[in-house]
């Protein structure tokens, strides 16, 4: 009968030596060397086994623990002053100082990754492009008033308020989808026009409830006005804006 053995692929030796530490249990700061190390080399013996490359570094790193670990284990004989200071350096705290470093950044790429699966399940819709003419910069749009256009707007906008409903069991708030586009809005407010010889702009949102569409229509609006295709006037205290084709045959 055939087995077939799978190992748990490490980015690098402080991804191992971490993967060690945490399935065991230990505290970063107080290492068991000389467990640790033979878990170590018994991953390496399993790559090797398995004919997987064993890249340089973790055969550095098993050096570096074979190392750590032989200072722990021979006798504390001392034959210099030198030697005597090393005594009160434990070997394992450069170990500990760059795991530690290294916890860092891994909690940082895992929070990082986890925005990331965050955002790939959002969609945007993408935006929407207005033709613009390099020769309109300076458009001189006859009979009209951005400010009063925009102040019946903003007068308009405020009495259309209304919060997206939330669902209390899920905590998700409810959307409201775009039905229209701008250039949908421009062919409807065209096709009224060519039928009545003029809108009323107030009473264009008479019927709307949804805000994202109200702003598209005016968006249409405006655009309908840089084209030169309508007109927009007001009469002396009114809030009335009227709406007309420019040129109607």
């Amino acid at each position: 009968m055939k087995y077939n053995i799978e190992i748990e692929v490490f980015k690098g030796p402080f991804d191992l030596l971490f993967h060690l530490i945490e399935k065991n249990k230990i505290d970063i700061y107080d290492i068991p060397i000389s467990e640790i190390v033979d878990q170590y080399i018994d991953y390496l013996y399993t790559m090797e086994s398995l004919n997987l490359e064993i890249a340089s570094e973790f055969l550095v790193m098993a050096s570096t623990l074979i190392h750590i670990k032989s200072k722990l284990l021979l006798p504390s004989e001392v034959s210099s002053q030198e030697e005597t200071e090393d005594m009160d350096i434990d070997p394992r705290d450069e170990l500990v100082k760059k795991l530690l470093e290294y916890k860092k950044y891994k909690i940082a790429a895992a929070k990082l990754k986890e925005q990331e699966n965050y955002y790939n399940k959002l969609y945007f819709k993408a935006r929407e492009e207005l033709i613009v003419n390099q020769n309109d910069n300076n458009v001189i749009i006859e009979d009209f008033n951005i400010t009063n256009l925009l102040e019946t707007f903003e007068r308009i906008i405020s009495k259309k308020i209304k919060e997206p409903t939330l669902d209390n069991d899920n905590n998700i708030k409810a959307i409201y989808r775009e039905s229209i586009t701008i250039e949908d809005q421009i062919n409807k407010i065209m096709n009224v026009l060519k039928s009545h010889d003029f809108i009323d702009f107030n009473k264009m949102f008479v019927n709307e409830n949804n805000r994202l569409n109200i702003i598209i229509s005016f968006l249409a609006v405006l655009e309908l006005i840089k084209r030169k295709e309508i007109i927009t006037y007001q009469e002396k205290d009114s809030d009335n804006i009227t709406i007309k084709l420019r040129n109607k045959n």
